[in-house]
């Protein structure tokens, strides 16, 4: 932006002064984050956010911003520090070149109005802990589509048994999966997780139950006398398994 500091180290012979205090030469970090105007605008903001801006320098401002947060709102948040710097600069140039005095409140009122207007330009989501941003700025929520959450009892297998519960997912192409092992108190004995990468449903379901005998195979599978089938069911499953699979080794 040309400020009086950015036009005089292009060269420019200018009387540079502050419009809002008439105390100090206009640089970027008075006009934008020092001055006593724009001071106020932002610990104003601040409150409306709960937040504690730290307007040292620029990067600083940056920082302050929460994380993590929903995408949608990380949007807002960084309109609401453009949208606050466009605004000062609005009533700098107002007041320079047209007298026009600007109050706290008609910038305040432009930064609320400008947010609103853009911030249902997102693309992100909104989850429900983080709506009352949006809300506050009158801005349509992005809700994740989230399929109904459905209760399920864990039900302890009889003894000497032991129970895995495992799980699996594939999104875009790109899969995990990984397993817990309890016995019949609801002990945890272990688990295992895999981070597939790139990988179908076929592979996804393929590397669960690989991992499930390597894990409890050489730890319960003889202690508690399963049999010498389930054994032999492995022994054939790794055998057009393993080569594929090889790469996606479980943690236990």
């Amino acid at each position: 932006m040309p400020t009086d500091e950015n036009l005089c180290s292009r060269g420019c012979a200018i009387v540079s002064m502050c419009n809002f205090c008439l105390k100090n030469v206009e640089t970027s970090d008075h006009l934008f984050l020092h001055c006593n105007f724009a001071a106020s605008l932002w610990n104003w903001l601040g409150l409306q956010l709960q937040l504690v801006f730290d307007v040292s320098f620029v990067q600083a401002l940056l920082n302050s911003l929460p994380r993590p947060c929903s995408s949608q709102v990380n949007y807002i948040y960084l309109e609401v520090i453009v949208h606050l710097i466009h605004s000062i600069w609005w009533a700098r140039n107002n007041l320079r070149f047209s007298s026009n005095g600007v109050t706290l409140h008609a910038v305040q009122v432009r930064v609320h109005s400008l947010i609103g207007l853009s911030g249902g330009l997102s693309t992100g989501k909104c989850i429900v802990v983080d709506a009352n941003l949006p809300y506050w700025f009158r801005v349509p929520h992005h809700r994740r589509l989230i399929k109904e959450v459905v209760s399920v009892c864990w039900k302890a297998p009889t003894a000497p048994w032991v129970k895995v519960n495992t799980d699996g997912s594939v999104i875009d192409k790109h899969g995990t999966c990984g397993g817990l092992f309890r016995d019949h108190l609801g002990t945890f004995l272990g688990a295992f997780t895999c981070n597939l990468g790139r990988c179908s449903v076929f592979r996804c379901g393929g590397v669960w139950l690989h991992s499930c005998f390597e894990v409890c195979g050489p730890r319960w599978l003889d202690k508690h006398l399963v049999g010498k089938w389930l054994f032999q069911c492995a022994s054939c499953f790794q055998k057009y398994i393993v080569g594929a699979y090889s790469s996606s080794e479980p943690v236990a």
